[in-house]
C-alpha cells in the first residue's frame, strides 16, 4: 500500500510541478503549507476547544456559587418549611376543606373552585338559590373563618335562583 502511494504521488501533476521548483522556493512553499496547516488546526481545533472549556469553567463556577447558596439558606428554607406546616396544622392553612364541606352540607353545587395566589379561592356558582347561598356564606364567615373578598351575583332565568363569581379568603 506505502508504495503504491509513493508510486502515485511521483506520477501525479503536484509531483512534477514540485520537482520543477528550485530549492529555495521549495522552502517558501513548505513554510507556508506549515502555517496554513497551523492555522488551520488553530481554528478548527484549538480554538474551539479552548471557548469550550472556558465554557464549561463558568457553568463549573455558577454549580459550585449555586450550591454554596443553597447550603447557606437551606436552614432557613427548612424553618420556613416547618413553619408553613404548623401553620396549616394551627388551621390557618388552606380553605379548601371548609369551603368544600360547608359547600356540601348547605347543598350547594360548586361549578369551579381554583386556588389563587395568597390562600385565596375562586368559586364560581351556577343556578343555586339565593338563600342557599347566602345562608352557606354566612356559615362560611361564621364559623369557618372565610371571608368573601370579592362577589358578584347574577339573577338566574328561574325566580330566586342566581349565578355567583365569588372570592373567598381566610379572616386574617
Amino acid at each position: 500500500m506505502r508504495t503504491f502511494l509513493i508510486n502515485a504521488w511521483r506520477e501525479s501533476s503536484t509531483s512534477r510541478w514540485w520537482r520543477t521548483k528550485a530549492g529555495h522556493e521549495r522552502l517558501i512553499y513548505t513554510a507556508l503549507a506549515a502555517a496554513v496547516g497551523a492555522a488551520l488546526l488553530w481554528v478548527a481545533i484549538w480554538r474551539p476547544l479552548g471557548d469550550w472549556h472556558a465554557q464549561e469553567m463558568r457553568r463549573l463556577d455558577n454549580a459550585q456559587r449555586l450550591l454554596e447558596w443553597v447550603t447557606l439558606n437551606e436552614g432557613r428554607a427548612r424553618a420556613a418549611a416547618k413553619g408553613a406546616e404548623q401553620r396549616d396544622e394551627a388551621g390557618t392553612g388552606s380553605i379548601l376543606p371548609a369551603i368544600t364541606q360547608a359547600a356540601e352540607a348547605a347543598g350547594i353545587r360548586l361549578a369551579r373552585l381554583q386556588p389563587e395566589s395568597g390562600g385565596a379561592v375562586s368559586v364560581s356558582l351556577e343556578q343555586q338559590s339565593f338563600e342557599q347561598v347566602v345562608a352557606w356564606l354566612a356559615k362560611l364567615s361564621d364559623g369557618n373563618g372565610v371571608r368573601v373578598v370579592q362577589a358578584s351575583l347574577d339573577a338566574h332565568r328561574a325566580p330566586g335562583f342566581v349565578n355567583a363569581q365569588l372570592r373567598l379568603a381566610a379572616t386574617p
